[in-house]
């Protein structure tokens, strides 16, 4: 099983002065590479009000 997760820079700071950010975790075909998921995480980020900061491509395997 493989997700992809995004994320996002809100353009706002904490308190503290630090950025603010979200994050999204979408299920994908396990078929999907480091490139398709880039280029996923692209098509989300321009249907959205944020910057898209990271991308990671989560790959989990059950060993028991």
């Amino acid at each position: 099983m493989k997700q992809l997760r995004i994320v996002y820079n809100t353009g706002e700071l904490s308190q503290t002065g630090r950025p603010i950010l979200r994050r999204n975790n979408i299920d994908v075909e396990d078929s999907v590479d480091p490139s398709k998921a880039l280029q996923i995480a692209q098509v989300i980020g321009d249907l959205t009000n944020y910057t898209v900061q990271e991308v990671y491509l989560i790959v989990t395997t059950q060993v028991m």
